[in-house]
């Protein structure tokens, strides 16, 4: 496999993160929340770096410090020099497996396999009604080749939304293959430094489909969709399977109030599906707010107050976070809910699993929506 940091391409990525300039740090959530030099992306990198080289001792600091960063691609030097937005994030994830083979960083590794295996291969143990509720909703049939990958946040997070999923895709007239489960797609492998384990589990989980006969998969998540469409062509692994994302599937959202369209990370920064996802709520009139922020405009609309744009600060990190710093996180959750809360909206609508249970526990269920009940 070259997605390794033996594969001088990615070593290079590595080292051109080292020496540049972290011109956009003022928009990374990490060093917003403790303003510590360790927490720009290039001084992270930088000890990775030395490491590697051999220059400077691993130790459980360094280790610790690699993985105090939610991969949120926010702040990153690309957003200002439109450098590509996967070399920083590669990196990391290349210098976090890099950090555990040298022996240090495994008391989080551990955390993650022991949930898993507690769950059954799983990230959270799912209620069984959750699960009854996708069976009830979801159109099956047994001659159908879509697979529908329920992913283990929305079986655990949103699982209310089956109703409105299921409704949707029967009304497109969209059938799927009869096995609806809960499906754990491997992100967290990766964000964990665990690239060989990862590739084996994707590579298990993609046979496993094609054995069945399946040849399109249907996503719900940015996180399941950058995985399956995107990062998965870094392990060298070869699939023939269409990979369609819940929102490729409509062309609005039906919004009858105004509403903050929180976007997340995963499809914004990750997939650049901004402008896809302002086109599914159309304002019949709408102007900008003067003073608001320049890269986050509010706006003066019947249907969207505000423009989803890659500089939406995150409010998780959108995969299963183990061993992360409370403190940090909770100041990187008031950061983003202090610029939502600048808006004029009646619901926020929010487009991750994840992202919706922050929101809901801290703005109130009533007024946030997840974007499947609005399809």
């Amino acid at each position: 496999m070259n997605y390794t940091l033996k594969n001088p391409a990615y070593e290079d990525k590595l080292i051109k993160q080292v020496v540049h300039m972290d011109q956009a740090v003022c928009y990374c959530p990490e060093f917003r929340a403790t303003k510590m030099m360790h927490d720009y992306p290039s001084r992270k990198l930088q000890m990775a770096f030395s490491v590697n080289r051999g220059d400077l001792e691993p130790d459980e600091t360094i280790a610790n410090l690699l993985f105090q960063s939610l991969l949120s691609r926010q702040g990153e030097r690309w957003q200002n020099f439109g450098e590509c937005p996967e070399d920083c994030t590669d990196a990391m994830i290349l210098s976090r497996e890099m950090i555990l083979k040298k022996g240090f960083g495994h008391a989080i590794v551990d955390e993650f396999k022991a949930r898993l295996s507690e769950n059954k291969g799983h990230l959270y143990s799912i209620p069984e009604k959750n699960m009854q509720r996708f069976e009830r909703y979801i159109p099956v049939s047994d001659q159908s080749t879509t697979y529908l990958l329920i992913d283990d946040a929305t079986a655990n997070f949103v699982s209310e939304s089956a109703r409105n999923i299921g409704e949707f895709f029967d009304h497109i007239g969209v059938d799927f293959y009869p096995e609806i489960e809960a499906t754990f797609a491997g992100f967290e492998y990766f964000a964990y430094g665990l690239v060989e384990e990862g590739k084996a589990h994707v590579e298990k989980m993609l046979n496993d489909l094609a054995s069945k006969g399946i040849d399109t998969i249907v996503t719900l998540t940015g996180q399941a969709e950058y995985l399956l469409s995107t990062y998965i062509k870094k392990l060298d692994i070869d699939h023939e399977f269409k990979i369609v994302n819940i929102l490729d599937c409509t062309d609005h959202l039906h919004v009858e109030q105004p509403a903050y369209l929180y976007a997340g990370s995963f499809y914004t920064r990750y997939l650049r599906m901004e402008d896809d996802i302002n086109r599914l709520v159309k304002n019949t009139s709408e102007k900008v707010i003067a003073n608001c922020a320049e890269f986050n405009p509010l706006l003066e609309g019947d249907k969207r107050i505000n423009k989803v744009t890659i500089w939406q600060k995150p409010i998780s990190a959108e995969y299963c976070l183990i061993g992360f710093d409370q403190k940090i996180l909770d100041a990187i959750v008031d950061d983003c809910l202090g610029s939502i809360k600048q808006g004029t909206q009646q619901i926020t609508v929010a487009f991750d699993p994840y992202d919706y249970q922050v929101l809901s526990e801290k703005l109130g269920k009533n007024s946030v929506v997840y974007f499947a009940d609005l399809l």
